[in-house]
């Protein structure tokens, strides 16, 4: 028997550990059109509505990112089914992993690869990142391919081949996914200038990648829903505490975080030579540095795979050389894997607890309460016998995700007016306002509203998340 299970291949037990990896993990998630990432909704209506040939407002709120491109294909077969998209999300994160792994164990560190990526796979960060089919698990899978295809070009160079547009179009990918993307393009015109083929494939990747990087920044126009100069504090304790429920911060994750920076901040200083000649930890380090503008769990993300593909061999390479026997080689890391597994094995525990009760974050919370108010207010106008069924119309500071809960026409959230009236003109056939007051932008919106006659708006609900504001007089009425 064990000579017989000695025979099967390393990769074969590799698929099985994934694949029960990807069945616990399916577990841990949502199973609700809530939580979804607003990006990620907006690329999953579009391709649903290409799918059904259905005319959708989605299309007013402009291009989205190449999230797209991968849902795409579950977009078109699982028309409507956001487990689908979810679990496409977790065949990315195990592929990314899966090229890490390859990466840093080609790179001759075997040992560290192994038990960052079993880290990586089992932290509360990368479970909520496929729960909300977040970017963070398509940027890393794009880093990856793009320095494995910069490998494969060297090692076979043609002028203008599939590996050259591969790699141009993995450019184009990563700069509209995040900030923190234009890392792969940098560092990729950084390693052809440092270290050139020839002349003519070093120009023909300058004209390349400039073109790309311009195309690809006409087409994100600024990162529509990427939060700046957010706390990165906040994002690197989600490191090893998982994502933050509510965007204020208790004193326990501020000392995680500046533990995490620190820890971070380490790997960095003593790992820095390395991170540099390797292109792929090249790519990570400009991340970093693009993402601190961000400070966001994209950020956080790129931190935490740094932190364990490039922190780990520390503690291996150290103890190898200083001590004997397995204690004094392993003891340190041993001892650390454990304290770190089990700390995120008892996050995803409550994590799980979560969805089993069903409880979701302030906003998501806010816009269920939208749809059931919606509901309710559908079965009064049936138990009436209404002729004429009322369409709904909502403009929602996040109108992807409010439009993917309560399949109704959604709109972006009014400009701002000059005055209370100018507002209300422009509400004309909207029903519902749903968005945060707290939220700097939408100040002059909460001033405006405030200052409507009470028989024109009314605050239906008043919630951590945000408030929902319902148009009782149509503008449109009003003036005839």
């Amino acid at each position: 028997m064990n000579n017989w299970l000695l025979r099967i291949p390393q990769k074969y037990w590799a698929y099985l550990a994934l694949s029960l990896w990807g069945a616990l993990s399916f577990m841990l998630l949502h199973k609700t059109s809530y939580g979804i990432d607003e990006g990620a909704a907006q690329a999953l209506l579009l391709a649903w509505s290409v799918a059904d040939n259905v005319v959708s407002p989605i299309v007013t709120l402009g291009l989205p990112d190449f999230r797209a491109v991968f849902l795409a294909p579950v977009g078109f077969l699982w028309t409507g089914n956001v487990l689908a998209a979810k679990i496409a999300t977790i065949f990315v994160m195990s592929g990314a992993a899966w090229a890490f792994h390859a990466w840093r164990q080609r790179s001759g560190d075997s040992e560290g690869a192994l038990l960052a990526t079993g880290l990586l796979l089992i932290s509360p960060l990368a479970l909520d990142q496929i729960d909300t089919i977040s970017v963070a698990p398509y940027l890393l899978i794009t880093f990856a391919l793009g320095a494995w295809s910069d490998q494969m070009y060297r090692e076979s160079p043609q002028a203008f081949g599939g590996m050259y547009f591969a790699q141009l179009f993995l450019c184009l990918v990563s700069i509209t996914l995040h900030p923190a993307g234009l890392a792969y393009p940098l560092a990729l015109l950084w390693t052809w200038y440092r270290t050139p083929l020839n002349t003519k494939h070093r120009n023909y990747f300058f004209g390349g990648i400039v073109f790309t990087v311009l195309l690809a920044l006409v087409l994100t126009l600024g990162w529509s829903h990427v939060e700046w100069f957010t706390n990165p504090i906040k994002g690197l304790s989600s490191l090893l505490l998982g994502s933050a429920d509510s965007d204020e911060i208790g004193a326990f994750r501020w000392i995680t975080g500046i533990g995490m920076l620190f820890i971070l901040l380490l790997v960095i200083w003593k790992q820095a030579s390395n991170l540099w000649a390797d292109l792929l930890g090249r790519i990570l380090l400009v991340a970093l540095i693009i993402g601190v503008l961000t400070g966001d769990e994209i950020f956080s993300m790129v931190a935490l795979t740094t932190c364990l593909y490039w922190g780990l061999p520390l503690l291996l390479q150290k103890r190898t050389s200083s001590h004997r026997g397995f204690w004094g080689q392993r003891g340190v890391v041993l001892l650390l894997t454990v304290v770190i597994s089990t700390t995120f094995m008892t996050i995803d525990k409550a994590r799980y607890q979560k969805v089993l009760e069903g409880k979701l974050a302030p906003r998501d919370n806010l816009i269920k309460a939208l749809v059931e108010n919606i509901e309710s207010f559908s079965k009064d106008e049936h138990k009436q016998n209404s002729p004429t069924e009322k369409p709904f119309r909502i403009a929602s500071q996040w109108p992807a995700r409010t439009m993917l809960a309560c399949q109704c026409d959604t709109l972006p959230l009014p400009p701002s007016a000059k005055d209370e009236q100018a507002l209300f003109a422009m509400l004309r056939g909207v029903n519902y306002l749903i968005f945060d007051p707290r939220d700097p932008v939408n100040s002059s919106l909460s001033h405006n509203l405030a200052l409507m006659d009470a028989g024109k708006v009314e605050t239906v609900a008043l919630q951590q998340g945000g408030v929902i504001v319902e148009i009782k007089e149509s503008p449109f009425a009003q003036k005839q």
